[in-house]
């Protein structure tokens, strides 16, 4: 009879390719057809996903339009599978074209040692995938508003939030405040704002550059300061069990902790790592032409 390897087993022989060796996409490939049979159909079934068949698709076609990311599969395999599991345990599947979940490319030290390795990013859409899933909301939005904006908020007994654009310029150094409201099926909304200080606050714990945000040229369309305000919504809202493992997961990779696999095959978070200091992959690009 033949023996049958575990994964454990051929993560091993991925880390024990030189350094020199560019895998190839056949190789990774290879891979993820076993975590296609062994792992990937229990965790997608969770969240109600695509078919394993096609997440693995998706995954391998996000890793052939980029170099870094066969790179990282070669130096840290593990930071690769952990980050692609996590997102499937989730929920969300990893694609730059359907803005849910990404997998970013950046060199971190750990175990002594700086190696290009692979961290998950939650996008806008797949934080709204996440908290539609849990029932009870029927739409959710977020805003931008800008100086000369009429804008009222009151809280009490009775919350209430008025806004109406009327800005001439509504360009990123005119920005005021962002705010995001959940819209629940009986016909009640919670709200959330962010002043400008405070998503800078918020921007300045992250352990990540990232040059997105109040960026006209590279974040036409506002969605990390829409991300950012709808995380803090997040946060007071009925989820899911996985909604709400994802949301803390955000949080623990932007304090700078990585991903990776322990000896039975689990994703792991490991804190307290450290990383080169690099600019922040545009990865919010493709979404551009997304209505606001």
């Amino acid at each position: 009879m033949a023996k049958q390897h575990s994964i454990e087993d051929f993560l091993k022989s991925v880390t024990s390719l030189s350094n020199q060796e560019l895998p190839s996409v056949q190789k990774f490939a290879s891979y993820m057809d076993k975590y296609e049979k062994k792992v990937l159909p229990a965790l997608l079934q969770q969240t109600n996903t695509i078919s394993p068949a096609k997440f693995v698709q998706i995954v391998i076609n996000e890793v052939k339009k980029n170099e870094k990311l066969l790179n990282a599969f070669s130096e840290n395999p593990q930071s690769m599978f952990a980050s692609i599991l996590a997102g499937a345990e989730i929920g969300l599947v990893p694609s730059d074209l359907l803005g849910e979940f990404y997998l970013i490319p950046r060199t971190i030290k750990h175990e002594g040692k700086f190696r290009l390795s692979v961290t998950p990013l939650i996008g806008y859409k797949g934080l709204v995938k996440i908290l539609l899933r849990s029932g009870d909301i029927q739409n959710i939005e977020a805003h931008v508003v800008y100086e000369g904006d009429v804008f009222d908020v009151q809280y009490g007994t009775s919350p209430k939030l008025t806004h109406e654009p009327k800005g001439e310029i509504r360009t990123a150094d005119k920005i005021t405040h962002v705010y995001c409201v959940a819209f629940f099926k009986s016909g009640k909304n919670q709200f959330h704002v962010l002043s400008r200080q405070e998503i800078n606050s918020i921007k300045n714990m992250s352990k990540y550059n990232n040059d997105l945000y109040f960026n006209d040229q590279k974040n036409p369309n506002r969605w990390m300061e829409k991300k950012c305000c709808l995380i803090q919504l997040s946060k007071l809202l009925d989820k899911d069990y996985y909604g709400t493992k994802a949301i803390e997961l955000d949080g623990r990779l932007e304090g700078g902790a990585v991903l990776t696999l322990d000896n039975n095959d689990q994703v792991k978070v490991i804190d307290g790592t450290t990383s080169k200091p690099e600019r922040y992959r545009n990865v919010y690009d493709t979404l551009k032409q997304l209505p606001q």
